[in-house]
């Protein structure tokens, strides 16, 4: 990046992902960083898999968990800059399956639910203040339904028993566990994109994945994006990692022997989708361009503008920092939320160099990536570490290169 006509240098950047994989932190990690539309830095580090001793490749495919959620929520706003679908449509306009939602209490007698004061909207869904929740919320009662309905784990079956049906399924579970608070009242991490996953399928009459790949992926040029990864594509599938509680790192999943080698009938909104570290570039980019890439349009501004606008009000907003370190990779500190991603509204008190009105959000794996549209820049960062390290990799990348020195 030039700032004043001064080169950044960006070794340092590098230098932290060749510190994460000498000190068995990950496995492997790489990082991309665009300024203005063009590439400024590239650096890939360690290996993909390491029981093969395949490196990082610029083509390797990654799982990249909640970072599916600013995807679904593009693909909802295509609809809405059509008109099919409002942001204040109730969700029952859609899916009919949740025309009757409860909400649960705790224990008074025998009454633990109570109706919804208010219909869920689909803003709420985008938001995470639908009510929703994750089986692996320890903050209500609710997350152990979810458990027992809907599967816990790195594997939910939803995703990948095709008995289960898909979205449908899903819908059916979802509809006869209660909200954990009142529709609108406080953003509540949850499967609320999976849902919105649910509202592209029924308002566009396509399965999720065609809409996307037609209306994102393929005007965007990411062809190695999706929910599965074709037989032939093995060797280019990461594998996953987890800490070894006796140091260094152990085999979760190989992606020679994956479950994404087959066909996978639970399309996750909130959490399934592969990707390349430029596929994802494309993606960022575009939302920094304001909804085009390389002359093609796929959201208009005001769409745009929407995702990357804070939607929610402080009161709202106790749990963000908590579930930050999981979703975003971050402290979380000086954060709203818009449309499927966090808005930074404040310099965090931290010390953590972002400006406001930067967008971002993480995946379970220690993915994460933001756009700054004051500097002009679009970052992302891959790797497969589950769940992300207490040492916040994307505070610390966020050091590294907005302190990066300029060029000699």
């Amino acid at each position: 990046m030039q700032t004043n006509g001064v080169t950044v240098d960006y070794r340092g950047v590098g230098a932290l992902l060749d510190q994460f994989v000498a000190g068995r932190t990950l496995a492997g990690a790489s990082v991309l960083v665009l300024h203005d539309g063009r590439e400024d830095y590239y650096h890939g580090a360690g290996l993909q898999d390491l029981a093969s001793a395949t490196p990082i490749r610029r083509d390797t495919i990654f799982r990249i968990y909640s970072m599916t959620k600013p995807v679904t929520a593009a693909a909802v706003m295509v609809l809405v800059d059509e008109g099919r679908v409002a942001l204040t449509d109730r969700l029952s306009k859609h899916v009919p399956e949740f025309s009757d939602l409860r909400v649960y209490m705790g224990r008074s007698g025998d009454e633990i639910e109570t109706e919804a004061a208010r219909p869920v909207t689909i803003r709420d869904l985008l938001t995470h203040t639908a009510g929703f929740s994750y089986w692996f919320q320890e903050t209500s009662p609710v997350a152990g339904l979810y458990a027992t309905d809907i599967g816990s784990g790195r594997f939910e079956p939803w995703r990948f028993d095709p008995q289960y049906g898909g979205l449908d399924g899903l819908a059916a579970s979802l509809s006869r566990v209660p909200l954990v608070s009142q529709p609108g009242e406080r953003w509540h991490y949850s499967m609320g994109l999976e849902v919105a996953g649910m509202v592209v399928e029924r308002a566009s009459g396509q399965r999720l994945d065609a809409f996307m790949k037609a209306r994102l992926f393929a005007p965007l040029g990411m062809k190695d994006t999706g929910f599965e990864v074709a037989p032939a594509d093995a060797g280019r599938l990461a594998s996953l990692y987890e800490p070894d509680p006796q140091g260094g790192l152990r085999l979760v999943e190989s992606g020679a022997e994956s479950a994404l080698l087959r066909p996978v009938s639970g399309l996750a909104g909130g959490g399934g989708l592969v990707s390349t570290i430029d596929d994802y570039g494309r993606f960022a980019q575009m939302l920094l361009n304001g909804g085009e890439l390389g002359g093609r349009r796929v959201l208009s501004h005001d769409a745009v503008r929407q995702m990357v606008t804070n939607q929610l009000e402080p009161k709202q907003l106790a749990e963000l920092p908590h579930l930050a370190a999981f979703g975003l990779g971050g402290t979380g500190d000086g954060l709203g939320f818009g449309l499927g991603g966090a808005v930074v509204v404040t310099p965090p008190a931290n010390g953590v160099p972002a400006v406001p009105g930067e967008y971002s959000w993480g995946g379970a794996a220690s993915t994460t990536f933001w756009v700054d549209p004051v500097n002009r820049l679009a970052v992302v960062f891959m790797t497969q570490l589950i769940p992300p390290s207490t040492e916040m990799l994307r505070d610390q990348l966020h050091a590294a290169i907005y302190q990066a020195p300029a060029a000699a």
